[in-house]
């Protein structure tokens, strides 16, 4: 702690001392109609290098309550210099893609891939032969085992963005089917709603979007829901099972409890 301590302090001095130079930088920026755009090209040397440099560049920001924030230099920008801003931005970050998979990677995937679907498939048609008015609603999960087994570390593809992702966005397609809109209006006002919320609650899962997008149609009921919350469940057991088994993949990176046990505990010491 006490390191982390001194690091900070060293690190808000340099921020201080090159506080004018900031402003004059970002002011003749300002006037050619340029944006400053952070790009994360840089590689920290450890999380706790990342963590210190977020702190003390927040705080500092904060502290000096500068005209540079990114609020009020959003509402300074005329039109022409906005579309200029957008102009520019078509042209990309010039950041290289990612690398494909080796071939035992691939290989890796297509048979984790196929295993998934293969026992989805079968669950589906066993729900059908119990009562042959449901059965799972297949395409969502086809985005999910891409992420499973592709991202296999992305936030997206965490139990926790999966199990809370397809909640939210099935509750509130089903929802909406109860509005008298019309079928158009409902199935794009219900995906928006279902999306934004996901990101506004940092649980963004795209497959759950795609349900969102079946769902809001009407054609199905919230018993459909149970299967789909059930076919997630054993998507995730099949991933960490299958995953887990090579050395260089690692599924789920975390299961995301300690991210509410640890909201609820600030929570706590703010409200003492």
């Amino acid at each position: 702690e006490a390191f982390r301590r001194r690091v900070r302090n060293k690190m808000l001095a340099v921020i201080g001392i090159g506080g004018p130079i900031l402003r004059e930088m970002l002011q003749r920026q300002y006037e050619q109609g340029i944006v400053p755009v952070l790009h994360e090209e840089f590689t920290a040397p450890n999380r706790l290098s990342l963590e210190l440099s977020q702190a003390s560049l927040s705080s500092s920001m904060d502290s000096r309550r500068s005209i540079y924030s990114l609020a009020s230099f959003q509402k300074r920008l005329s039109m022409k210099k906005r579309l200029i801003m957008a102009a520019r931005k078509w042209k990309g970050a010039n950041n290289d893609p990612p690398p494909p998979f080796s071939n035992v990677e691939a290989l890796w995937t297509f048979v984790g891939c196929f295993l998934t679907m293969l026992m989805l498939l079968y669950f589906s048609d066993f729900i059908k032969e119990q009562n042959s008015q449901y059965s799972l609603v297949l395409g969502p999960f086809g985005a999910l085992v891409t992420l499973q087994y592709s991202l296999t570390s992305a936030p997206a593809s965490q139990p926790r963005n999966v199990i809370l992702g397809q909640a939210i966005s099935i509750s509130i397609a089903l929802c909406m089917t109860y509005t008298r809109l019309e079928v158009n209006m409902r199935r794009s006002l219900g995906t928006a709603l279902c999306i934004s919320l996901m990101a506004r609650l940092g649980v963004t899962h795209p497959p759950a979007g795609a349900a969102a997008l079946i769902f809001t149609g009407g054609e199905y009921t919230w018993v459909h829901m149970g299967i789909m919350m059930a076919g997630n469940v054993l998507a995730i057991l099949s991933s960490a099972g299958i995953n887990n088994f090579n050395v260089k993949r690692q599924y789920p990176t975390s299961w995301g409890v300690g991210y509410w046990i640890k909201h609820f505990c600030r929570r706590k010491e703010k409200e003492e």
